[in-house]
Parts: C-alpha cells; sequence; structure tokens
C-alpha cells in the first residue's frame, strides 16, 4: 500500500497505460502456463478465429469473454490453459489470392500478423508460445496422419456419389455446408454432381454421438437439440416391396423402404423415389414416361435437399410406368418420382400413405392419387362406418388435409380394429408378421450422413493417398509426411493442384512403379476438429499431442463461440474426439465441458454487421479514443452474454466514466489506507461498518455471477462497492477516519482493482503497481475472499398490498415476524387504512404483507 497523503490523483491516460503494460506482459511472458501438477487446472478456449482481415466486434465479444473467464480463474487458483491460434486454411485465401495475384500463404500470414496486433492491444492473456496455425506444416502433418489413422479403421473411404457442388467455389461440399440450397460461404445455387470423393464415416459414431449428448449438461439446450435433430434417429422397420416388369408381372427385384409406421402400410396407395435414386433412369429408358420424370430429376438439382425434406415448397412428381407389389396386401401401387423425397434418408424410396402424412397428402390431390383412410379416431364420423371393414370400402376423402395417424386401424384386414400408432399393438403385429414372411425387419435409421471431406482446391490439407494403377490406392508411408503444397502454384492464372505435375507425379510406395498423388484437399473442418488438443502438447514432433498432455488438460472447461457453429464444428470435433479416443490417444468421451454460445452484435438500428453493408464497427473505433478497457467493458456490461445487442456509443462513453471513476476511487482511498491486513471490525466506525458489509454483499454477488458467466451483473456489483466507497469518503472526511477505517479503505481499494481486473486488465495492473504499490502482476494476485454471513443482507424489502393492490414498499429485518412485518406496513399504508379495520394480516416471509381491511 503506498504511503503518500492528500497527493493529488494523477490522470488516467489510457494510450500511456495500455502501451506500456502491453510491452511488459509480452516482455515477461506473464501469460504463459504455470504447468503447476498441484493447482487444479481450468482450459478456456474462444472458437478458432480465421484469418480473413482484421478483427471485428463480433470477434472483440467472443474473445473478451473467454479472456475474462481465464483471468479471473488464474486469480481464484487455477492452472490456466488460454491459447490461441488461428484456422488458416480455406477458399476465401485462395480468392484473394487469386483476386490479388499472390499467394495464398502471404495474405494469409499477414492477415494473421494484423490480428495478433489487435488481439494484444486489448489486452487477451494467450500463452502465444503455444500458437497454432493450420496452414504450417508441423501442424497439418498431424491432420494428414489422424486421415491415415482412419483409414486404417476403416473410418474413410473413398465412392462415386451424387454430391453438392457449388459452381462459384468449383468444390463439393458436404450437406452441413448448404443453406437453403445455396452455399454456406459464397451464397451461389448448390448443384448436384456425380463424383469419387473421400468420405470419413462419422455414421459409425451416430448412436454415441447422439447419447453422449446426456453427458453435457453444460451446453445450451437448444444446440443439443439441433444436433439430435441432424443425427436424426428414428425407429422404425425396413419393408421390401417387390417392382413388377413394364407389363406389371412381379420380378426378382426388391425396392427396401423405411418406415417409423408400418402400421400404415394399408394406407400405401402410390410409392416414391427420390429423382437420385440409383437405377430410376433405367425404369425409364425408352418409356413414355422418360420425359416428365427426367425433368423432375434435372429440376430437383436446383433446390437443396434440406428444402425438399421440409415439403414446404410446391411438390412435383411424375409417374414411372412401373408398380410395385405391397407385402401387407399384395396390391400393386404406381410408383412415380417425387422431389420432396430425399435419397440421404432412409433408402430413397418412400411409401406414400397420403391420409396420415401432409406431403404425401399435398401429392396425392395434386396428382389426383387414391387417399385411403386407415386409422381413425373412434370419435371420427367414419370410423364408424369402417370399423368394421377389412377390405376397400373408402380410397377417396374431402379432407382438407391428413390426419394425425393415431387411433385404431380400419380397412387393414386383419388388423383392423387394433391400436394404430408409434410402438402400438398393431405395428408390432405387421411388423412380426412382415419378419415371419422375409419381407421386413426392425430397423433403426439416422439422418446423419458420411462427412464428405473432398475439395478441388489448393489451399487446404492434402489427402495423403497416392493412385497407382497397379496397386490401387494407398497411402502415403507415414515417414514421408507431410506431403506439402507447392508454394510457386499461380493461382492467378487458374492453376490447380490437379495441374501441377511436380506436385501429382510421383512413385508408388508399394511396386516402385509411376503413380498420380491425390489432387483434392480436406474439408478445412478437419484441421478445426482436433487444434484444442494439439493446444495441448503443440510443439510435439513425433505424435499430434501426448497422452499425458491430453489427460492434463482435456477436456476443454469452458468453450466459447457463436450458434452458427452448433452443427459443422461442434458435431464433427465431437466424432474427432471419440475417434481419437478409440486409437487410444485420449481418455474423454467429449471435448467440451461447458459451452457458452454468446449473442451477436449488431449495429445501432439492430441489423447484424457485415463488410458488405459497411456497417462493422472495428475495436479501432473504441480503443483510439477511449482505450481497450473501455472496449472490455462495454462490451461485458451492455448484455448477458448469450444475448444480441445493439452496438451503443452511449454505452462506450459511460463505460469510459466508470473507469475514470473507480481510476479516481482507488487513488482517494490509498490515501488514508494503511495494512488491509489489520482489519478489525469491532474497532469501526459506523460508516466503516456500512463500508464493511457492503464489501462482503458486492463480493459476495460478484464472484457468483462471475461463476454464473453473467459478467454485466458482476460489473454491476463492483459498480455498487465503488458507489459504497465514495458513499463512505463522501461522509467521512480524510482528516476524521477511524484507525481502525484505515485497513478497511484499504482492503476495498485492492478488492475493487482485483474485481475489475479480469475485465479492465490494463487500468487494473496500472493501479495494483502505482496506486497499491505492489511489484507482481494483478494477473497473478489472488480473487478477494468474503464471509458468507457478513454477505447477508440485514434487511429485506418487501411489497406492501391493501386488498390486494400494492400501496407501497417497507424495509424489515430478514428475521422479522408476521407481527413485525404486518406492523411495518400498517405503517407504510396508514392513508389506505383510515376508517377501516385490518382484520387479517397475509405475510410471504422476504416478499409481502398483503392487509385484509372492511
Amino acid at each position: 500500500m503506498s504511503d503518500i497523503i492528500s497527493r493529488e490523483v494523477p490522470t488516467y491516460d489510457a494510450r500511456a497505460i495500455e502501451s506500456r503494460w502491453m510491452k511488459t506482459w509480452d516482455e515477461e511472458n506473464l501469460f504463459a502456463v504455470d504447468t503447476d501438477p498441484a493447482k487444479p487446472k481450468k482450459y478456456v478456449l474462444e472458437m478458432f478465429p480465421y484469418p480473413s482481415g482484421d478483427l471485428h466486434m463480433g470477434h472483440a465479444r467472443n474473445y473478451t469473454i473467454g479472456d475474462a473467464m481465464a483471468r479471473q480463474a488464474r486469480m481464484r487458483g487455477f492452472d490456466v490453459l488460454h491459447p490461441i491460434g488461428f484456422d488458416a486454411f480455406g477458399l476465401p485465401a485462395e480468392n484473394a489470392a487469386i483476386k490479388h495475384n499472390t499467394q495464398a500463404a502471404a495474405w494469409t500470414y499477414k492477415n494473421m500478423d494484423q490480428a495478433l496486433a489487435t488481439m494484444k492491444r486489448m489486452g487477451f492473456s494467450y500463452d502465444l508460445d503455444r500458437m497454432v496455425k493450420t496452414c504450417e506444416p508441423n501442424y497439418y502433418k498431424w491432420g494428414q496422419w489422424i486421415f491415415e489413422k482412419l483409414w486404417e479403421r476403416g473410418l474413410v473411404y473413398r465412392k462415386k456419389n451424387p454430391v453438392n457442388w457449388c459452381p462459384k467455389c468449383q468444390t463439393v461440399l458436404a450437406n452441413e455446408q448448404v443453406t437453403e440450397g445455396h452455399c454456406w460461404r459464397c451464397d451461389s445455387e448448390v448443384e448436384k454432381r456425380d463424383l469419387e470423393q473421400w468420405y470419413i464415416k462419422i455414421t459409425a459414431y451416430s448412436q454415441e454421438l447422439l447419447d453422449d449428448l446426456e453427458k453435457l449438461p453444460g451446453w445450451p439446450e437448444r444446440v443439443k437439440q439441433m444436433q439430435a435433430n441432424w443425427i436424426g434417429r428414428s425407429e422404425g422397420a425396413e419393408v421390401d416391396f417387390t417392382l413388377c416388369d413394364a407389363a406389371g408381372e412381379p420380378t426378382d427385384t426388391k425396392i427396401t423402404v423405411f418406415t417409423t409406421r408400418a402400421d400404415t402400410l394399408f394406407g400405401c396407395s402410390f410409392f416414391l423415389l427420390a429423382p437420385e435414386y440409383k437405377g430410376l433412369a433405367e425404369l425409364v429408358a425408352g418409356t413414355e414416361y422418360e420425359a416428365a420424370v427426367m425433368k423432375v430429376v434435372e429440376d430437383s438439382k436446383h433446390v437443396s435437399a434440406v428444402e425438399r425434406a421440409q415439403g414446404e415448397l410446391e411438390k412435383h412428381g411424375a409417374f414411372t410406368g412401373r408398380y410395385v407389389v405391397n407385402p401387407i396386401n399384395g396390391e400393386k401401387v404406381p410408383v412415380w418420382v417425387a422431389d420432396y423425397v430425399i435419397s440421404d434418408y432412409g433408402t430413397g424410396a418412400v411409401m406414400a400413405v397420403p391420409c396420415g402424412d401432409q406431403r404425401d397428402f399435398e401429392f396425392a390431390k395434386k396428382y389426383d392419387l387414391p387417399i385411403i383412410p386407415i386409422i381413425l379416431a373412434d370419435d371420427d364420423p367414419l370410423y364408424a362406418e369402417l370399423k368394421n371393414e377389412q377390405g376397400r370400402k373408402v380410397t377417396s376423402v374431402d379432407w382438407d388435409a391428413a390426419m394425425v395417424a393415431e387411433g385404431t386401424l380400419v380397412q387393414s384386414g386383419k388388423y383392423t380394429g387394433m391400436e394404430g400408432g408409434k410402438h402400438s399393438a398393431g405395428e408390432a403385429a405387421i411388423v412380426a408378421d412382415l419378419e415371419a414372411a422375409g419381407s421386413g425387419k426392425r430397423s433403426v435409421q439416422y439422418r446423419l450422413r458420411d462427412w464428405l471431406i473432398s475439395r478441388q482446391r489448393y489451399w487446404g490439407n492434402p489427402i495423403p493417398a497416392i493412385h497407382c494403377p497397379k496397386c490401387g490406392i494407398v497411402p502415403v508411408p507415414e515417414e514421408d509426411l507431410p506431403v506439402t503444397l507447392p508454394e510457386d502454384l499461380n493461382l492467378g492464372a487458374g492453376e490447380t493442384l490437379a495441374e501441377d505435375k511436380d506436385f501429382y507425379e510421383c512413385t508408388c510406395p508399394q511396386c516402385g512403379g509411376p503413380a498420380r498423388r491425390e489432387t483434392d484437399t480436406m474439408d478445412t473442418f478437419t484441421c478445426s476438429s482436433w487444434y484444442y488438443i494439439r493446444y495441448t502438447d503443440p510443439h510435439n514432433d513425433e505424435l499430434p499431442f501426448s497422452r499425458e498432455a491430453a489427460d492434463r488438460w482435456m477436456p476443454v472447461d469452458n468453450y466459447i463461440g457463436g450458434i452458427e457453429h452448433a452443427i459443422l464444428h461442434l458435431l464433427y470435433s465431437r466424432f474427432f474426439t471419440k475417434a481419437l479416443r478409440d486409437m487410444g490417444l485420449l481418455d474423454v468421451d467429449e471435448p467440451f465441458t461447458n459451452l457458452l454460445c454468446q449473442g451477436m452484435v449488431k449495429d445501432e438500428n439492430g441489423d447484424v454487421m457485415s463488410k458488405s453493408k459497411g456497417n462493422v464497427v472495428p475495436p479501432s473505433s473504441v480503443i483510439e479514443p477511449y482505450g481497450a478497457d473501455t472496449m472490455r467493458l462495454t462490451i461485458l456490461f451492455i448484455a448477458p452474454p448469450e444475448k444480441d445487442f445493439d452496438w451503443d456509443t452511449d454505452a462506450v462513453a459511460g463505460a469510459n466514466r466508470f473507469i475514470k471513476r473507480a481510476w479516481r476511487t482507488v487513488w482517494q482511498l490509498v490515501e488514508t489506507g494503511t495494512d488491509a491486513s489489520a482489519l478489525d471490525k469491532a474497532a469501526l466506525s459506523e460508516e466503516g461498518l456500512k463500508l464493511y458489509r457492503e464489501r462482503h454483499r458486492t463480493l459476495a454477488k460478484c464472484t457468483e455471477d462471475f461463476d454464473r458467466q453473467q459478467f454485466n451483473t458482476a460489473i454491476s456489483a463492483i459498480m455498487e462497492l465503488v458507489n459504497a466507497a465514495n458513499a463512505y469518503l463522501n461522509a467521512v472526511p480524510a482528516g476524521e477516519r477511524e484507525a481502525a477505517d484505515a485497513a478497511l479503505v484499504a482492503q476495498v481499494a485492492e478488492d475493487i482493482v482485483c474485481t475489475l481486473a479480469p475485465i479492465c486488465p490494463f487500468v487494473t495492473e496500472e493501479l495494483w503497481h502505482t496506486a497499491l504499490g505492489h511489484t507482481e502482476s494483478v494477473y497473478v494476485a489472488p480473487w478477494p475472499t468474503f464471509d458468507a454471513a457478513e454477505a447477508a443482507a440485514d434487511e429485506v424489502e418487501i411489497a406492501v398490498q391493501v386488498l390486494g393492490k400494492v400501496r407501497g414498499r417497507a424495509m424489515v429485518p430478514v428475521v422479522a415476524d408476521a407481527d413485525a412485518m404486518r406492523a411495518a406496513a400498517e405503517q407504510v399504508a396508514a392513508k389506505w387504512l383510515e376508517g377501516k379495520t385490518v382484520v387479517k394480516a397475509i405475510c410471504v416471509p422476504g416478499k409481502l404483507v398483503n392487509l385484509v381491511v372492511k
């Protein structure tokens, strides 16, 4: 504690303060991980940034939240890992290089340098020695190594399939990267093409990915639900329909459908194939139906699978001229192609039951196909007519929409009268009979499809595979990894890896003959699916990471990032973690224990910030006039971290005023402050006792709110402590303060600085050293302690009602009994009680008193 008395408060100079401490922290390597095994660990991580240019306010919010968590965790005694790196591969860098006639690496490194400079200005406490850049060979070598290990385990394969093709990006896209029929990056309309591509078998973990969502109580429920929906587990049955030839005679060919409602088989009045269904073209080749069918096929390529499956668009279809035989009743059912059927779910074939499915109902209405009611509620007027009908009596209805398919089976052969519905007696009986006849079986299906990782672009991790005319496709030997990207590709002239002989010409490692290196690169999500583990051991040149390092730090305790990554990044990362665990490299099932999805930062008009709109607020617009501490405080105080907020320049000015006020308050407190360890509650003055109690109360609230990651209310508690300190300073002139109070004000000064330190690190570091006289960083100071009993309020405010209407509020002791509460209430409500008699007082302790009068 400084012993200078009655000195003038120094001017708060944000630029000078921040410049000084930014340099000092760098020189002292202050944020390096302690790696002290005696301490509990805390791994705090913000989602991998992509270096597309300088940071914007959305980045600043993400990183500020994580930095506040990391700084406070270290002050609370944790060994903290808080790293940063860059998801540096990707199409934007390649496109920028083409546009500016440069190399993708040069553009990427320039952006990374710029982003790092901005991060330092914002005071983020990263251990820069652990930095990871995915475009560096010492990182992507291990991505190739993991690829080959997945390949060895049967989790990587290559096949020809209809894929999503972006004509502008000139590459394929995974299903997850197509949004409403458009490319997730450039918004171009996506096409379907048949190409041979590389896949990672994420579906091998479908059930575990679904089940283990229960192990994530620290994740937002909406994120878990989004993942559950994307995985899409459905229990049902596979049913074999027999295909008829052109003359209508049954053949040996079976078309299998998956259905969750085998109980509705008697209501199947037509049969649908997806436009991508293999063999569809052969079914109609040379027939009068070919042109109409192929038009549906071609038109469907311009609508995303997601949009088609949702069934909200107008439905289009065509009759193929063929029939299938329904195995439950032997009826022949016409086969149509329909654009709302997709090949990515089930088998790409659907038994259409229009009485119970709205999409089938709309299709049947449009094309005048039968609608056969087979499941009805007992109070439905049609039920009385059909409840005993086993054969067909009604094949059309005048309904406006499909019925809810729950109730009793009708027109369903021997199953008529049985209960219908999922897991019903009727469904069980029908599936049992199908199984006995060899035409059906129980099955579980998932919406999730294997991860297509091939990209026909340069700036990505090369796939370590070699195509040999004799040996087939073989992996690059481990000792030859990494397969490195050429640095002299002429991107501006349109040169690609597939045209670079120096890259693709090679020798087969098995037979020694001439071979061709794979020229596809990996989806960049393969790079960001395991980076958080590399941070635990970033300089390992023997393995991607050591088991010891992974066991020390994994899983990530606090992960911060946008809701837009709920499916892509988070699902892929969960898969990688499980696959690496099964290779014996990890001992955790899930990568991220707690997930915080921060809200968006919008402009002053409530519009989402974007470069194309020109409404992005750069951090420099706040840092230059006010300082980084003001920017950080504004971001954390303006709204809870999970909520969106509109950028508010008035809030910026208000945050700056508070920092200056806290600055003055701390300096004024230290004028008469002495050794805080000499604090004696019994010797405090009356005003000192008020400040003492407020100290414990606000520290308790601030600590609890930090634990809940509600930084805005934690800051409010710090503001209340500053206000309480100023109230004391105003009430008790410096020359009249009791000796005991001097220790208290010294303690409060330290408390203000320490609690504010995770949020405003520069100004608090300055105060910690210059005002409070410490020699070590506030970053390593202990978090303030408090007494929960002292933090408890002595009084509580209650509402006072008369005949149920609020007439005022009263302060009563927390321990007040009903009589004391009634007396306080009657005093507050005196004017509403004149001429009346209180016949009853309804008291709710700590809440309200309702006076009943007559």
